[in-house]
């Protein structure tokens, strides 16, 4: 019984430090998320500008700061996730903005309320 007291007492200490440690670790994970944030924003310049889609009459344009305006209006929106050639936005209403860019000249989006995608080019400068 002596070896269950002597456990006891080193509990509370065992507590302290590995909980400093997980406090450690946490705050590592969450200054190197934050860089990888940082970063990530260069990869959303293939999408800023402002895009048409002429057979639909549709103008979209992405700010800097990723709001999209559907022709001239804000669209309450916020990015959900980022992957190389894709932008995921969910819209106040829970439905997604799917957003994909490659190489070519166009830009992609499935819009999932309307379950449609549509395409765009760039808006040239006149």
């Amino acid at each position: 019984m002596g070896g269950f007291k002597s456990v006891k007492k080193n509990n509370p200490w065992r507590i302290v430090v590995g909980l400093s440690v997980i406090a450690s670790i946490s705050s590592a994970l969450f200054k190197s998320n934050r860089n990888a944030g940082k970063s990530q924003s260069t990869s959303y310049t293939p999408y800023i500008g402002t895009w048409k889609n002429d057979a639909q009459s549709l103008k979209v344009e992405i700010t800097d700061n990723l709001e999209i305006l559907l022709n001239n209006k804000k669209l309450k929106a916020t990015l959900e996730e980022a992957k190389p050639n894709e932008l995921v936005f969910r819209d106040h209403f829970g439905y997604y903005l799917i957003l994909k860019k490659d190489t070519s000249p166009t830009l992609t989006i499935y819009d999932e309320a309307e379950e449609q995608e549509f395409y765009f080019k760039r808006e040239t400068d006149k």
